[in-house]
């Protein structure tokens, strides 16, 4: 994928006449299978034999992928697809450089050709697999560089028509773009082989392939719509056809076709899609279905965008003002002039007109148009007929939606819990329904605003007539939006009658009072849906409108509540928001050089949106709305709370039980609740004209203290419409906003007030009781939605909110309309100017707008995206209009306010009394409301109710994004509750006391309050904004970690059920904090002390909770939780650097080494000792970046200890996981966090490495890197000097745990000894080099090996293989010589060797009880297989090793302060390759029959690896290496090993088993260009002879055979065959060596003759994969020689081998051009007529007896030529069959009708009758479907009873 990418981004700068992408081009042909994952060689009939998978990739490294951008396994697959596509999309018509076109197309595009008609098959819909998707993805893809390709050519010529200079220079830098332009014949060639696969595709059972190919027709389709379109339209339309039952299931996927072939056919030639109009509207109607919610939805969709194009009745024109009038002042910009006319210049040439001609019948092209360009009067008379369709088709139209809405059940809603579950049945049910809710209103929408004013008249008596007469509540939301499409106004002069609202209105208001509730619901939310865009009309209904408002709210059922809320808020959007007319949404048409043009993108120039404003009058019946239903009844409110009888009963209740805060509120519940609804809904709808004022209404805009801070877009709109209004109304309007807040405020300090304190058991009355229960803080609906009025209040400006869902939607529906083709040339044009420096102005951005700005959208979009743009300057007046008000308070000369609206100790009653004062806002500022609402919220995050403090949280989060800065000053308030430090901190910033709240018990004694309490505030200080400030300083953050650690306390106050919670809200505060840390430069001396301060603190803790643990003799004390401990060891591990050990102050560093040790020493095998672990590690890494020893002394002081080193050993084993294989494998019951704290300290052992950074990996999954580096960093640490004492003490502990017993710990301790040779060999290699590297290992470290090795269990071999290759990697190999001449000594000593005595081994068993094996058993195979292991690791090492460069890898200095020096000669590799040439290899090459099967592995492994080394050594040195060959050595040993010379059979089976598994490694391992030649190549014979086996039932077998020989032969055999499958699959020789090529297939033909029948078979399996992996490399003659190996295979008498011979000629076949297999089909026909069996012609012919020995034996051979003639015959034509499963080429009849002749018992045998059934069975079973009629066609009458005869079942009466 790498390379995949550089080759992209080298294309643009490689001219086609000087590179030659013929073998880049052929080996991603090749390589196709892969990446479009197709089973390599196709299926087989014959299923004994084995299928290898196919080959997989060496996948890109992911510290690379950050180069190419990519970020997950689903994104690479998909690129990989897109960048093939480009890149063969780049070779579309280039020939090599030099050579001359001769056919008609290009070698390129021929390769192309051939692929696409081998994968035709595959994109069937019924042939579903693994490759569908990807199949799908490269269709999209490579149509799509297709038409981006037609689209740069034509902005080249664009370019050259209005900058020839440019563009000379552009060819100079990018020269692909000199042969950009695709050949007009090659493009129609294409387009002919692509359109039937999206045809295919477009009709998938997987839907996202039928996406990609819907988007592969429209990419194809704006190259040339003229004769694209026509077909697929006709098709569509013929599978909308309810008589066309077999195309049925085709109708969702026609319709989204029929979408998107809409724009392209009317814009090119409106006449393809007008003629067809009548009949596309007559057959879509039934797709408006209530019983199929898909199909409706698609037709829903194509009405829409058919609407967008076609007006309904006449049509609107625009000005199409030009560029220059207008042009600069409305913003917007062109690239050129009439840029289609560039691109339809392709299509439009004679070269292309020619090549259309020529194609065939058959092809989808080739079907001719019902009308062409040029015919006027044709064109006008075909827009009067679809004008008529479409007036008559929209009132069928409305009377389906009726049906839709009769049919309508109750709708799926979101859940009123927290967590928003559906209601009734999924989420994904109620976005489902919320889109077709979506898409119904859109195109009802669309539908009325491309009617005329009669055909409008006509829809709305229609409309009117249905809502008269009928009443569906369940259908009350859709009717809605009916009704809003109906009323919407159409002129943006409010002079103007809105027909819609003059009828509708009376009749959704008449007589509401009289009505039921389900009625009323029903009315009230249509009426809603009408007023939304009615205008003015409202404003004329208003007494209508005003009576059904007070109808609704003043209703006591809670349906109907809800309608008028929502009347309400519709209402006032309607009267003082601003949006475009309905009209305004109608499609334009234009003229283009003075003809009528349809489909054109949508202008602005000259044509912009028409707006409809409100005015005074409207503004002033907003004010008077929100006065009645929002402000009076506030004011109500204190009416119901003066009641002296309750208020009596309080202070009587209060002097009982002396609590003095027990307030009762006595307001009825539900009024209150009712009066917050209507506030809600109200600022949904009127937010956008309630402005804040900034100190009082006399403020004006150039008061002092808003000099320099100007008014903000949306604000200056809003106070232009306040002024029009009266003055009663605009100041009104301006308090509106500071006494709603104010009054939410006071909501919030009433409930605060009653929510303070704990609840007590109050003792008293039951009436008392049952008041105090009745309080407003206990209302969980009265809760919720003050927190909800909060959010409005906070952040929404405008009536619209959902502009980002919005813009989502719009994007996705530009998508389905863009033409990509001028999207490619404008996008390219601009990108050229831009690098030119022509675009424009660059401070100023322009619009591209209209078909020559690059844009292909409806006006309907166009409308749409103006009103998206309006709706984001409301939303991002919500952001401005906080920092706008920020400003000004920072500039007020007096910056304290009079007092804080919020206050925690208020009084219900009392403030309900006074509740008219929050009319008076001179008193506060905004600011000061809206830091009231945020203390308020704190509150109800402390709230007692889950889902009331869930709610609060959540508007707290979101308001913060607006209101940011007030967090800062309530961080310090949120650490002091978590901390019980805020006993004066009462009711600040609305959060309770938890001090207080300590002291205070519920009525069942515990502290619950307390908790409810911590748990909101946990949640508050978990919010970004407050993590942010936690670490924006040090003061901060010392706060936060005193804050943490200092829980216990808390926590241990809690209830029991409670304590377990709180870990899990502590951790929510810590996780993100921990996610989140980064290192503060500190760069003063404050914050220097600060952070000093908080190391301080931190080892305080840590040394004083050992004292803790440590006094047991205080029973009262309580030892600090182990959690504790952990936390503060990772603060201590993180903010610990460089500076700190460097400090002096109070022995800082001193301290920190000496509380490491400390915890490493007591806390053994605690989690504990692995935080101290981590904290070691990060000091020692720490110290080795230049820290001079003198702040290190106590460490090196410690190394040089051998209990400390023996402590590391330990720490080192309990640093793994625990063996889940012993003990149960039960998971360690960890507190909520503390696996991530362990993590985080084991990622600190030691900094990240590459290794292995080779091909090969790690071999055992329990080997720590870090382990081994910490150990390296400790031995490098105490220097040369010391470097060897503490390495004899590491490795004295290491062999004591690699002797451990049984134990759970066991594993650990082997794999921690390996860890630590690992690290101490590969840090005294760092310090010593030469010769003193070898003393090292003959005294150190081979001792160690000699003493271990033994011991270790062989699981555990895999460890030491990690260490080995960890120790010496990157070292030269004289530094390691002694340990190469030490596992080369070992080996010989103890491998076992081959005796070459027949006899002696016929009964050797694999335990070894010959004379041979006597003395080595079972544990001596098992040292064996250990030293062979390392002698790999070693030979790894070694290949993986280059002279020329350091000893250290690239990143080391990035990584580690490892010392790097250069070597100087390399003169000593050749001892290596002298001791593994001399020694090593004879000993490999005379065990390669080893009874031992892992030895056997490690051998082969070692074998491939020498080769591997001697291959890179010369590589290296620029020289082969002296004679003997090593290579030819190892592979001539191995090809001898099916040899019987001189060795048992058991034995002769042992060396072939070695050898297949060399063969695995050279394939897997191996390099495709030079391993296959060397070593696959010359033991591919010895494949196939392995073949052979005397195992086969029908051979004869001697009785006095071994069984256990018979099964090692069977295994062999069976490896055997996988390995040939493997080889034929894996093996891609696409290295550009076609000798290669030929001398496998020499091989194969040898095989093909042999005389063992299971050769012949495997031949042929490997012929048919092998072909299929090189269809693109074969030459013609190679393709001739595979042809006719297979063809000699085809007669074989085994069944097996004929069957296996036609399946590989199919796959043959499948590849080969029509052309070719019509000659051979021909010439095989004739073979077949010639070969039947036919009747005697005279009974009396002469018998045998008659005839002469030679007239029989010529008689005899000419029956089997003939019997091998008809088999041969028969079975080429069968494959030609099944060659073209879901296609009839010409051919195909024919070769039917041949076979049929054979299928009869008189006329051939019964294998060949059975293979002729089976043919036309699946012949039948892939073609006699759905386009069965399609087919027949090919075939004649003859033909057809020919295959009668084979397919058709025979009748019992017959």
């Amino acid at each position: 994928f790498l390379w995949l990418v550089f080759f992209c981004r080298a294309r643009k700068h490689l001219p086609f006449d000087q590179y030659d992408w013929g073998p880049i081009r052929r080996r991603l042909l090749t390589h196709s299978q892969y990446w479009l994952q197709i089973p390599i060689g196709g299926a087989s009939m014959d299923s004994s034999f084995p299928r290898a998978s196919n080959p997989r990739t060496r996948s890109c490294p992911s510290r690379l992928k950050a180069f190419i951008g990519s970020s997950s396994s689903y994104e690479d697959g998909i690129d990989f697809v897109a960048k093939v596509a480009k890149l063969l999309a780049l070779n579309i018509g280039i020939n090599p450089p030099g050579t001359r076109k001769l056919d008609s197309v290009s070698e390129g595009t021929a390769d192309i050709l051939r692929m696409l008609h081998f994968v035709t098959p595959y994109f069937n819909p019924s042939n579903i697999g693994t490759w569908t998707f990807t199949l799908g993805a490269f269709l999209h893809y490579f149509s799509y560089e297709v038409c981006h390709r037609i689209g740069v050519a034509a902005s080249v010529h664009t370019l050259r028509r209005l900058h020839p200079n440019l563009v000379e220079k552009l060819l100079n830098v990018e020269p692909y773009l000199r042969h950009v332009d695709i050949p007009p014949a090659e493009l129609v060639v294409l387009m002919d082989a692509l359109l039937p696969l999206c045809q295919q595709a477009l009709y998938s059972k997987n839907g996202h392939v039928g996406r990609a190919g819907e988007a592969a027709l429209v990419y194809l389709s704006q190259i040339d719509p003229v004769h694209v379109t026509p077909p697929f339209l006709d098709f569509a339309i013929q599978a909308l056809d309810i008589s066309a039952v077999n195309l049925a299931h085709q109708a969702p996927s026609a319709l989204s076709a029929l979408t998107r072939l809409v724009q392209p056919s009317l814009r090119r030639q409106p006449s393809i899609l007008l003629s067809r109009l009548p009949e596309l509207l007559r057959l879509s109607l039934a797709g408006v279905d209530s019983n199929d919610q898909n199909k409706t939805i698609r037709t829903l969709i194509l009405y829409r965008n058919l609407t967008s194009w076609l007006p309904i009745g006449s049509i609107c024109s625009s000005s199409c003002m030009s560029l220059e009038e207008n042009g600069k002042e409305s913003g917007c910009t062109h690239l050129g002039k009439d840029l289609m006319r560039s691109i339809s210049a392709v299509v439009t040439s004679d070269e292309y007109l020619s090549a259309m001609k020529n194609l065939p019948e058959t092809s989808v092209l080739s079907q001719p148009n019902m009308l062409t360009d040029g015919e006027d009067d044709v064109t006008e008379l075909l827009i009067e007929e679809a004008n008529s369709a479409m007036a008559d088709w929209v009132l069928g139209f409305l009377d389906r939606v009726y049906d839709l809405l009769r049919a309508a059940g109750e709708r799926e809603k979101s859940g009123k819990t927290a967590s928003g579950v559906a209601s009734r049945h999924s989420s994904s049910d109620v976005q489902h329904a919320r889109n077709f809710s979506r898409i119904l209103k859109e195109c009802l929408w669309q539908v009325f605003s491309s009617m005329d004013e009669e055909i409008y008249s006509q829809a709305l008596q229609s409309v009117t007539r249905f809502l008269a007469e009928e009443t569906l509540p369940s259908a009350a939301k859709d009717a809605a939006a009916l009704c809003q499409a109906v009323c919407a106004v159409r002129f943006s002069d409010n002079s103007r009658v809105n027909k819609g609202a003059q009828l509708l209105f009376p009749v959704l208001t008449e007589d509401l009072a009289h009505q039921s509730n389900k009625t009323l619901t029903y009315r009230i939310r249509c009426l809603a849906g009408a007023v939304r865009r009615a205008g003015k009309a409202v404003y004329f209904h208003r007494n209508d409108i005003t009576r059904a408002l007070s109808i609704a709210l003043a209703s006591r059922d809670k349906n109907v509540l809800k309608m008028g809320c929502k009347l309400l808020r519709h209402t006032l959007a309607s009267q003082s928001d601003s949006y475009p007319v309905i009209t305004s949404y109608a499609p334009r048409s234009s003229s283009v050089d003075h003809s009528f043009v349809l489909g054109k993108s949508a202008e602005l120039i000259g044509n912009e949106v028409d707006w409809l404003s409100p005015d005074g009058e409207q503004v002033d019946f907003v004010y008077e709305l929100l006065q009645t239903h929002v402000m009076r009844p506030i004011a109500d409110l204190k009416k119901n709370s003066g009641d002296e009888t309750m208020q009596g009963e309080i202070n009587a209740l209060e002097e009982t039980t002396g609590n003095e805060k027990l307030s009762i509120s006595s307001v009825n519940g539900s009024n209150l609740r009712r009066c917050l609804r209507i506030i809600r809904y109200a600022l949904r709808g009127g937010s956008g004209i309630l402005l804040d004022m900034y100190d009082d209404s006399n403020h004006e805009p150039n008061d002092e203290t808003r000099q320099g801070i100007s008014m903000i877009p949306h604000e200056e709109a809003v106070r232009f419409l306040l002024n029009a209004s009266s003055e009663e109304s605009r100041d009104g309007l301006n308090k509106m906003r500071k006494q709603i807040c104010a009054f939410v405020v006071l909501m919030m300090s009433i409930i605060a007030s009653e929510t303070m304190d704990s609840e007590t058991d109050l003792g008293g009355t039951a009436s008392a009781r049952q008041n105090y229960l009745a309080r407003v803080s206990s209302d969980s609906k009265i809760c919720k939605e003050v927190s909800e009025i909060s959010m409005l209040l906070l952040t929404r400006r405008g009536a619209q909110f959902r502009c980002q869902e919005g813009k989502t939607i719009w994007n996705a529906q530009k998508q389905l309309v863009c033409d990509f083709v001028i999207s490619a040339q404008t996008d390219h044009m601009s990108a050229i100017m831009h690098r030119a420096g022509l675009f424009g102005n660059p401070q100023f951005v322009l619009y591209k707008d209209g078909e020559d700005g690059g844009k292909t959208i409806p006006r309907r979009l166009l409308v749409t995206r103006v009103h998206l743009f309006y709706e984001s300057i409301q939303r991002n007046s919500s952001f401005e209009t906080p920092r706008k008000l920020r400003r000004l308070q920072n500039k007020k000369p007096n910056k304290t306010s009079e007092g804080k609206l919020f206050n925690s100790s208020t009084d219900t009653n009392r403030e309900f009394t006074k509740i008219d004062k929050i009319f008076d806002t001179s008193n506060f500022s905004s600011m000061d409301g809206y830091e009231g609402i945020m203390d308020g919220l704190f509150s109800l995050s402390c709230h007692t109710n889950t889902q009331v403090r869930a709610a609060g949280i959540g508007v707290v989060d979101y308001g913060v994004t607006r209101f940011g800065w007030l967090v800062r000053l309530r961080v310090p308030r949120l650490l002091a509750a978590l901390t019980l430090k805020d006993d004066d901190m009462k009711g600040i910033y609305g959060i309770p006391s938890c001090f207080q709240l300590s002291k205070q018990l519920d009525s069942q004694g515990k502290r619950r309050r307390m908790a409810e309490v911590m748990k909101g505030v946990c949640s508050l200080l978990s919010v970004n904004r407050a993590v942010k400030e936690l670490m924006g300083s040090e003061k901060s953050r010392l706060s936060f970690v005193q804050t943490l650690c200092e829980t216990d306390a808390v926590i241990s106050q809690l209830p029991t059920e409670e304590m377990q919670k709180m870990f899990h809200y502590y951790q929510s505060v810590f996780n993100p904090f921990r996610s989140k840390y980064y290192s503060l430069h500190r760069t003063t001396e404050k914050e220097r002390i600060t952070h000093e301060k908080s190391l301080f603190y931190l080892l305080n803790l840590l040394t004083q909770d050992d004292n803790e643990e440590n006094d047991e003799s205080n029973g009262d004390s309580t030892a600090p939780h182990w959690r504790r401990r952990l936390l503060v060891a990772w603060f201590l591990t993180c903010f610990t650097d460089t500076d700190d050990l460097r400090a002096n102050s109070d022995h800082l560093s001193t301290q920190l080494w000496k509380l490491c040790f400390k915890l490493l020493e007591d806390e053994v095998g605690q989690p504990l000792q692995r935080m101290a672990l981590g904290l070691f590690g990060r000091l020692l890494s720490l110290s080795t970046h230049g820290l001079p020893d003198e702040f290190c002394s106590l460490l090196i002081e410690n190394l040089r200890g051998k209990k400390f080193c023996q402590l590391m050993t330990k720490a080192l084993v309990y640093d793994h996981r625990e063996d889940s294989s012993v003990g149960g494998g039960h998971d360690a019951q960890w507190s909520a966090g503390v696996e991530d704290l362990i993590r985080d300290a084991g990622r600190n052992v030691a900094p990240r490495s590459l290794f292995p950074f080779t091909r090969t990996g790690q071999s055992s999954g329990v080997f720590k890197v870090t382990h081994a580096q910490l150990v390296e960093l400790m031995v490098i640490k105490v220097g040369s000097d010391g470097s060897k004492i503490t390495a004899n003490f590491l490795l004295d502990d290491a062999k004591v745990l690699a002797a451990a017993p049984p134990s759970e710990d066991q594993r650990n301790q082997h794999v921690t000894s390996a860890e630590v040779f690992g690290g101490v060999s590969r840090g005294l290699l760092q310090l010593h080099n030469g010769e003193r590297a070898n003393k090292i290992w003959k005294c150190i470290l081979l001792p160690y090996l000699e003493e271990t090795i033994p011991k270790i269990p062989i699981s555990i071999a895999g460890a030491y293989f990690d260490a080995f290759r960890y120790g010496i990697q990157y070292s030269d190999s004289q530094s390691f010589l002694a340990l190469t001449n030490w596992v080369v000594e070992n080996v010989e000593s103890s491998i076992w060797q081959s005796t070459g005595n027949n006899e002696s081994n016929d009964d050797t068993s694999t335990d070894g009880n010959d004379s041979s094996t006597a003395n080595v058993g079972s544990e001596g195979f098992t040292l064996q297989s250990k030293y062979l292991y390392l002698a790999s690791a070693l030979l790894v090492e070694l290949d993986a090793y280059h002279h020329s460069r350091d000893i250290h890898p690239w990143y080391t200095g990035k990584l580690s302060n490892a010392p790097s020096y250069q070597l100087g000669e390399n003169v000593e590799i050749s001892k290596s390759w002298r001791l593994i040439k001399e020694k090593l290899l004879p000993l490999l090459l005379s065990s390669v029959g080893h009874p031992y099967e892992n030895c056997r592995d490690h051998i082969s492994g070692c074998l491939f690896r020498i080769h591997s080394y001697k291959k890179r050594q010369e590589l290296q040195m620029g020289k082969k290496f002296d004679d003997p060959d090593v290579t030819k050595m190892i592979v001539s040993r191995l090809a001898s090993a099916g040899d019987l010379n001189g060795v048992s059979l058991k034995e002769r089976y042992n060396s072939l088993i070695t050898a297949r598994k060399f063969i695995s490694y050279s394939i897997y391992l191996g390099d495709a260009k030079s391993d296959f030649n060397d070593l696959i190549l010359p033991l591919l014979p010895m494949c196939f002879e392995s073949l052979q086996t005397t195992v086969d039932a029908q051979s004869e077998v001697k009785d006095d055979v071994d069984p256990a020989i018979r099964a090692l032969e069977a295994d062999v055999f069976k490896g055997y065959r996988y390995t040939v499958a493997e080889i034929s699959v894996s093996c891609v020789l696409s290295y550009g060596r076609h000798e290669d090529l030929s001398n496998v297939l020499n091989v194969v033909k040898s095989a093909s003759k042999n005389r063992f029948w299971q050769v012949r078979q495997g031949a042929a399996h490997f012929l048919r994969c092998f072909e299929g992996c090189h269809k693109f490399l074969f030459t013609d003659d190679q393709s001739n020689v595979a042809r006719g190996i297979i063809a000699s295979l085809l007669a074989d008498e085994r069944r097996e081998v004929s069957s296996a011979a036609m399946s590989a000629l199919t796959g043959i076949l499948a590849a080969t051009p029509d052309e070719k297999v019509k000659v051979l089909v021909d010439r095989y026909v004739q073979i077949a007529n010639r070969s039947r069996i036919r009747k005697r012609k005279n009974k009396k012919d002469e018998t045998q007896q008659d005839m002469t020995e030679e007239e029989r034996k010529s008689k005899q051979e000419k029956e089997e030529r003939r019997s091998r003639n008809q088999q041969a015959s028969v079975f080429f034509l069968c494959a030609a069959i099944l060659a073209e499963p879901y296609d009839t080429p010409p051919y195909v009849p024919v070769a039917i009708a041949a076979v049929s002749k054979h299928s009869f018992e008189k006329s051939a045998p019964l294998g060949v009758r059975d293979i002729i059934k089976k043919c036309c069975s699946e012949f039948k079973r892939t073609h006699m479907s759905d386009n069965w009629e399609l087919h027949r066609e090919v075939f004649n009458q003859e033909q057809l009873e020919a295959l009668e005869d084979v397919v058709s079942t025979p009748h019992y009466y017959a």
